[in-house]
């Protein structure tokens, strides 16, 4: 190689390092600017989010799509003990507008939507115009409430064709409560509603069961975009099987209604009972309302008394109307408690089967004469034995025997049978009802007491005192839900039979039946009697409150067959149309518990058990007048 292609070379080489120098140069000024740029926007990124930043979070996350969808849980089903169900929970639907997406996409699902909605439901154009121009933004305006799948089913066909552009609606679901037979056992099941939920009867005793709990459902776009669900489901209520026979209620309620349409009265009240477990069987009262539509009143009173009545007066008729006579209300039960005497005085040994006594028509008590029912008819009994003092309801007799008891042992077993207690059957609302103590009794008290006046009761008390007297002295507490069942049917609880006490003993229970089989086979109650059926039971006459006002309670307690019984019954008319105070001018309560029970025992297969035949009535004695009671007994409130 010559000197001069060596030096041509070299100059070559020269000029490519002057420019790869140029150009290392330029990249390291365009790294640092790119650098210094960088930092510059980290500062302000870091400066925005400083100053800025929760309020740019919040939008970001106003632009998220966001739902939260309440699943409604189904209220538990009141049944009978068949399984005839008597009160239920039905699926219904809310129409819920969504105003934002109906407008949305300029307006593309407007008129569309808003014609189908006139064409499916009937709303009125232009009144759906205006919520949707008064509320642009909402996604939530509820338009119908509590419509059934077969009103929905036409929209939901439209709006699944795409073509018909809906948009924007949907079904809220929701339940409504409903009671298939109206008026049936109304104060026993008492009634709910979606916003207080059960506001009387077992709807509310047993309200914490029958009570299930929501589900939701949530539906988002996280920051990734990603569609996001999660669905908890709802628990529905448990169900509650209740110990009414639905049978049974039909046969009470339509003797009941039949009766007070010939003949109103205040209340007339009827409960059945199973003296071998305190299960009730069946249970009413008139006037009865409308379980569908608890708050009407439209079936007692005319549009003219409505009219004139002030709210108060309306809020107090409902509360009336509401108000269950069996369990709620306190009165004295007249000559329908002397079996509880007696019982009283054979368990004590102050009186045995057999013995005999004078009714001379009146007892003195102290300075005090008490007559006997008999004494403005008949004068005076004459001489009874313990079962015709029964038979014949003679207050003397049993004057007699709770002085032989003394007060103390008097007041005693008025509270072994329960009286002045709540007997915890399972309905709210029980009363006490007013009795005496062993500190406060006195002579005067103990002998008007005997014979059912002075002395306040409910009817749940009575039948199920009453019941223990004939079941071999066994004291059940009343109960009227046999068991608690989940929404799958599974037992939740089983109320089983309980065994409160024992009130008196086996053989006194034996004279005791035997006693009122005789009461009515020849006695005060015989036209209870069923030719070919042993029934026993006990009429009772009350006079209410103030003496003056002529106003009576008459009943009548009974049980069937009378030796082996298989239910007991208490029939109480309050304030009958036409009672001029004897149960043995009228015979109502007899005629209406006799009615019922020539139901029930072929029901509940009972057998005829007697040859004995029917006695024509007109030959046989009856409970009638009056009894006079000292003013100074008579200070205690029959309402309470």
């Amino acid at each position: 190689m010559d000197n001069t292609s060596e030096a041509k070379r070299k100059k070559m080489m020269r000029r490519k390092r002057a420019v790869l120098k140029r150009t290392h140069r330029r990249i390291n000024v365009a790294f640092i600017i790119v650098f210094v740029l960088l930092l510059a926007l980290g500062i302000r990124i870091f400066m925005i989010n400083y100053t800025h930043g929760e309020e740019y979070s919040q939008a970001v996350l106003n632009h998220q799509t966001y739902t939260s969808t309440t699943i409604p849980y189904m209220r538990g089903n009141i049944t009978a003990s068949d399984g005839t169900v008597l009160a239920y929970s039905e699926k219904v639907y809310n129409l819920i507008l969504d105003v934002k997406s109906v407008t949305s996409e300029d307006g593309k699902y407007l008129d569309s939507t808003i014609n189908a909605l006139v064409k499916c439901f009937g709303l009125d154009k232009d009144n759906v115009k205006k919520i949707i121009n008064d509320n642009p933004t909402s996604q939530y305006q509820k338009l119908l409430k509590e419509l059934t799948s077969n009103e929905i089913a036409e929209f939901n066909e439209l709006k699944s064709d795409k073509s018909n552009n809906i948009n924007g609606v949907w079904f809220e679901e929701s339940y409504v409560r409903k009671y298939p037979f109206s008026t049936l056992a109304c104060d026993i099941i008492g009634f709910a509603s979606n916003v207080n939920g059960g506001e009387l009867g077992l709807e509310s005793q047993y309200d914490d069961e029958l009570t299930g709990t929501d589900g939701v459902t949530y539906s988002y776009v996280d920051e990734d975009l990603n569609a996001v669900e999660t669905t908890k489901a709802a628990v529905n209520g448990n169900n509650i099987v209740t110990t009414i026979d639905y049978i049974f209620s039909l046969y009470i309620e339509k003797h009941i209604i039949a009766y007070n349409e010939e003949k109103p009265s205040k209340n007339t009240a009827v409960i059945v009972m199973n003296p071998k477990n305190g299960e009730i069987l069946g249970m009413a009262s008139y006037p009865q309302f409308d379980l569908n539509n608890p708050r009407s009143l439209s079936e007692i009173y005319t549009d003219e008394e409505l009219a004139a009545m002030s709210d108060t007066e309306k809020t107090n008729a409902l509360y009336k109307l509401w108000t269950n006579f069996c369990v709620s209300e306190s009165y004295e039960p007249g000559s329908t408690f002397k079996p509880f005497t007696v019982a009283a005085g054979l368990e004590e040994g102050v009186v045995h089967d057999g013995d005999t006594y004078e009714c001379k028509g009146f007892e003195m008590v102290g300075p005090d004469k008490i007559k006997c029912h008999s004494y403005s008819t008949t004068g005076s009994h004459g001489v009874l034995t313990l079962s015709e003092a029964l038979e014949n309801s003679c207050n003397p007799y049993m004057i007699n025997i709770a002085i032989k008891l003394g007060n103390v042992r008097f007041a005693q077993y008025e509270k072994l049978f329960g009286f002045g207690a709540r007997t915890g059957i399972d309905l709210p609302g029980e009363t006490t009802g007013i009795t005496y103590t062993e500190d406060n009794m006195t002579t005067i008290d103990a002998a008007c007491n005997s014979f059912g006046q002075t002395i306040n009761v409910n009817m749940i008390q009575m039948i199920s005192a009453y019941c223990s007297i004939i079941n071999d002295g066994k004291y059940y507490m009343p109960h009227i839900v046999k068991r608690i069942e989940s929404a799958n049917g599974e037992v939740v609880k089983d109320n089983s039979a309980i065994l409160v006490k024992q009130t008196v003993t086996a053989s006194t229970s034996k004279y005791l039946r035997k006693y009122l089989e005789n009461t009515v086979s020849k006695g005060t109650a015989h036209r209870a009697a069923i030719d070919g059926y042993s029934i026993a039971g006990k009429t009772g006459t009350a006079q209410k409150g103030n003496r003056d006002d002529l106003k009576w309670i008459i009943s009548f307690i009974g049980h069937a067959p009378a030796d082996d019984p298989k239910f007991a019954i208490y029939v109480v008319l309050d304030e009958p149309d036409g009672t001029t105070g004897t149960s043995g001018t009228t015979y109502d309560e007899l005629y209406l518990a006799r009615d019922i029970m020539e139901e029930l025992l072929p029901y509940m297969n009972i057998y005829k058990d007697t040859d004995a035949p029917y006695v024509d009535p007109g030959s046989m004695p009856d409970e009638s007048g009056v009894t006079d009671i000292p003013a100074s007994t008579l200070s205690q409130d029959n309402n309470n």
